[in-house]
């Protein structure tokens, strides 16, 4: 998906910490992040029929589901790197700061510097 608008570092933080660190979602975490995917996926044209299990009722996930995708991603992100900071790597740009695309990258996407 790509985003209609310039995205933020705090936006780019998020969509990094829970694309690369999914392994460290909870398993209520994880099975909602993936509920929240498949209905991205069904509103952008893929069939409900490709996917099995589309809905969930454990409350422990509908209850992190309550406030919409981009608060639970928020409370995710901000669990990880309060529970789990010394397995998550944020590689940063050396001469700007700004956080790269994945934890091995060495471009940064803010100012474009390469420190490979």
């Amino acid at each position: 998906m790509i985003p209609q608008h310039k995205v933020t570092q705090e936006e780019h933080l998020t969509w990094y910490v829970v694309n690369h660190y999914v392994h460290l979602m909870t398993k209520a975490e994880w099975l909602a992040n993936r509920a929240f995917l498949i209905k991205l996926k069904i509103e952008h044209g893929y069939s409900p029929e490709s996917f099995t299990d589309l809905e969930t009722h454990d409350p422990e996930v509908l209850v992190l589901m309550r406030d919409g995708p981009q608060l639970f991603w928020d409370r995710v992100r901000d669990r990880i790197l309060r529970d789990r900071p010394e397995q998550v790597i944020l590689t940063c740009c050396p001469k700007c700061g700004g956080l790269a695309r994945t934890p091995r990258a060495r471009q940064c996407p803010w100012c474009y510097h390469s420190w490979h």
